[in-house]
């Protein structure tokens, strides 16, 4: 009580304080706790709904976290609570020392969304790595409860508290987008972002109690001793959500859409070499060119009139997760490797061979002979991050620092080769998009915290480039990155294929990012293959698995269907992996349906490639089935003793999405994965999509009579599509 009269004391018209300090929009409610800046509740004015448990103990909304765990860091006690306008709030926070956090919230003019700010003064840098605001606690568990993370395309997940029961938390380190949304039965869910332009470190945790959520921001720190103030460019925000995903997605597309990310992406910037947009299909496949271009030669001369690129691993010269940066010369030689490039160039084939783009292995002679320890990113206690991916051979390898100019002269002048020399249309940059914290002070950079690594990773594509100006070639990357759209052409997104590469899961694929970005991005790709898993010719021979690249039985060809059809319902450009031409008369039907996605992807690239995603038709029936999974493992051979493994899953048999093209008309797509036919029927909102008399419906190219209705009847062949597009009259 002492500190409430003390607070009530200093503040004017005391007379008029109450105990509670209130924002309120009209459509959003926040309450605060005068005495000690507790939010003591989160009221959805449209919906009446209450987020918070307001009988639970209230949380101070920031916490300290010191460099060593247990070292003792003075913090600000005394809080001052102040309303700045009707729809902004101050709070401060002061100590007997001269560290002070102050922290503003304001809400929308007009939406139901909060903005989140801190700044913080006067503390010992070298002692604080980060601060956590703000820390939301007592956030009421939704029934039914779904959370949607930015992570490659977008994951969801379901039942959090029982999937995550022994975690206990979900860390989102600089995902694809700032983006999660959480949401039940109840009428209101919550939305919640951040608006950083300049990509900046950042990690949002989730702690899930029995019947509550805690929610943490942790802005990561600059550690340098002289820093003691800290205020980031980026705002927390926090609203109401009245939907699901992709309502969530259209909320964070309207900010999206406005940041230089977009207006110069590399799709309609015009610098984009046209081989990849015009790409219809990809094969990844592995080894030498007599494994990968001869057998995309072999699929194009299946396909006919389309166009096949590839993504092309272990062309290079030492083991596969272990050798890197030690690419050249090509594991065939210099002289086979080129004349095979240029045969399949003469054939329309494009690639992009693989070169990891912030990796350096540890067991190269070049780590001690250029000394390359001081150029590698380091975490807070001076270790690296060094990870062993390769299982046969034990090496670890090491990300490199992006803001290191030894490292953007060292890739780029293996890209100088690799495209000028060797005579290749592209370079995939393994592991692009990803994010790490670097904490060795003779960097050049801020200490921890900061925005250097995006930038650095920028500054490397531009070194790229500019030595391979004249031949412009194609630069993708892995998973996908807001960050990156104005500078990598393409970005492999492999979520499509999630129980292939990780087996069965807690959550679901969704297709997030592309709900956000699709016209403005080309994302490729998913793992979707015939085979068992390939094995590099250089790992230890003993582990080789008597199946390498055989074909996986028949069993799995459902799971192949399932995979094609979610690339091509979400509109990302497909893939094949570890082709071979014997999967012609081995997978006839597979072939088949492959082609007539292929088709269909080229005939209404309009929308699958351009478009924009809207919300997919709702099916009556999408005929779920149990099918056969399998996960594969190539490195599973030495530890399990199996390349595979098999799982059962059920998955729906209809698949479904809606487009715009940017003249206003909508395209329905519908893929069936089953080999029986299916008839379901399908509801869409013509007045959300834009329908009216104006428009004409055709199904598979055959014009309708009639107005555009809610409901429909599809009749979908086995393994095949069915496409519904409403066209404007002209």
């Amino acid at each position: 009580m002492k500190r409430v009269v003390l607070t009530l004391f200093v503040l004017p018209f005391m007379f008029a304080c109450s105990e509670q300090v209130v924002l309120d929009n009209g459509l959003l409610r926040l309450e605060f706790d005068r005495a000690n800046g507790t939010l003591l509740s989160m009221t959805d004015l449209e919906t009446g709904y209450e987020y918070l448990d307001t009988e639970a103990e209230p949380q101070r909304l920031w916490s300290i976290v010191p460099l060593n765990e247990g070292d003792a860091v003075a913090e600000p006690t005394d809080v001052t609570v102040r309303k700045v306008s009707s729809r902004e709030l101050k709070l401060a926070w002061k100590g007997s020392e001269a560290f002070t956090l102050v922290a503003r919230v304001r809400l929308d003019d007009k939406k139901p969304l909060s903005y989140w700010t801190v700044e913080m003064s006067d503390y010992d840098g070298a002692k604080v790595k980060e601060l956590v605001f703000p820390y939301l606690t007592n956030i009421k568990a939704f029934t039914n409860e779904e959370i949607a993370l930015s992570n490659w395309t977008g994951r969801l997940y379901k039942n959090i508290r029982k999937v995550r029961k022994s975690v206990g938390s979900i860390h989102q380190n600089r995902p694809t987008m700032q983006l999660t949304a959480i949401y039940g039965e109840e009428p209101s869910g919550l939305y919640i972002a951040t608006n950083d332009k300049d990509s900046y470190g950042k990690a949002l945790l989730f702690d899930f109690r029995e019947e509550l959520t805690d929610c943490k921001m942790v802005n990561i720190l600059d550690m340098r001793a002289e820093v003691s103030h800290y205020k980031p460019t980026y705002e927390f925000i926090l609203g109401t959500l009245h939907g699901d995903w992709y309502d969530a997605a259209q909320i964070y597309r309207e900010w999206a859409l406005e940041q230089e990310w977009v207006k110069n992406n590399r799709l309609h910037s015009g610098k984009m070499n046209k081989w990849l947009p015009e790409t219809d299909i990809w094969v990844w496949n592995r080894g030498r060119s007599s494994n990968v271009l001869t057998e995309a030669a072999d699929l194009k001369e299946y396909l006919g009139d389309y166009n096949v690129s590839v993504l092309w691993h272990w062309w290079h010269n030492g083991p596969y997760d272990d050798a890197f940066p030690e690419y050249l010369p090509p594991r065939e030689g210099r002289e086979s490797f080129v004349k095979a490039v240029a045969k399949a160039k003469t054939k329309g084939i494009n690639m992009t061979p693989y070169m990891n783009s912030i990796q350096w292995g540890e067991s190269r002679k070049s780590w001690k002979e250029l000394n390359i320890e001081q150029y590698v990113a380091r975490k807070a206690d001076g270790s690296t991050h060094a990870h062993v991916y390769n299982k046969f051979t034990g090496n670890p390898i090491t990300p490199m620092c992006m803001s290191q100019e030894f490292w953007h002269e060292k890739y780029s002048s293996l890209c100088d080769t690799v495209v000028n020399d060797y005579g290749c249309t592209g370079v995939y940059m393994d592991q692009a998009c990803l994010h790490y914290w670097c904490y060795n002070p003779d960097h050049g950079h801020s200490v921890g915290g900061g925005n250097y690594w995006v930038k650095g990773y920028l500054k490397l594509v531009e070194r790229v480039r500019e030595k391979t100006s004249e031949a412009n070639p194609i630069l993708t990357g892995e998973g996908s990155g807001e960050d990156w759209m104005a500078h990598l052409d393409g970005f492999l997104t492999l979520e499509g294929s999630r129980e292939r590469m990780s087996g069965l899961s807690n959550s679901s694929v969704i297709p997030l990012f592309n709900a956000v970005y699709h016209e403005n991005a080309i994302t490729f790709g998913n793992f979707g293959g015939f085979t068992y898993p390939p094995y590099d010719e250089f790992w230890p021979k003993e582990f080789r698995s008597p199946n390498t690249e055989k074909l996986l039985p028949a069993l799995y060809n459902t799971q192949l269907r399932l995979e094609q059809a979610r690339t091509f319902v979400w509109g990302i450009q497909p893939m094949i992996v570890n082709y071979h031409a014997f999967a012609r008369k081995a997978r006839p039907t597979e072939m088949k349906f492959l082609k007539e996605l292929v088709a269909k992807r080229k005939e209404y690239k309009d929308y699958l490639q351009y478009g924009k995603l809207m919300r997919a038709p709702k099916m009556e029936n999408d005929y779920p089935a149990e099918i056969d999974i399998a996960q594969m493992s190539t490195y599973g051979y030495k530890t399990k003793g199996t390349n595979l493994f098999p799982y059962k899953k059920v998955v729906p048999m209809l698949y479904s999405s809606a487009w715009r093209n940017a003249e206003g008309n909508i395209l329905l797509t519908f893929v069936n994965i089953s080999e029986e036919p299916k008839s379901t029927t399908f509801t869409i909102n013509p007045a959300e999509m834009g329908l009216d008399e104006s428009y004409t419906l055709y199904v598979n190219g055959v014009a309708q009579t009639g107005a555009p209705q809610s409901s429909y009847e599809a009749a979908i062949g086995g393994c095949s599509t069915l496409i519904y597009e409403f066209k404007k009259n002209r």
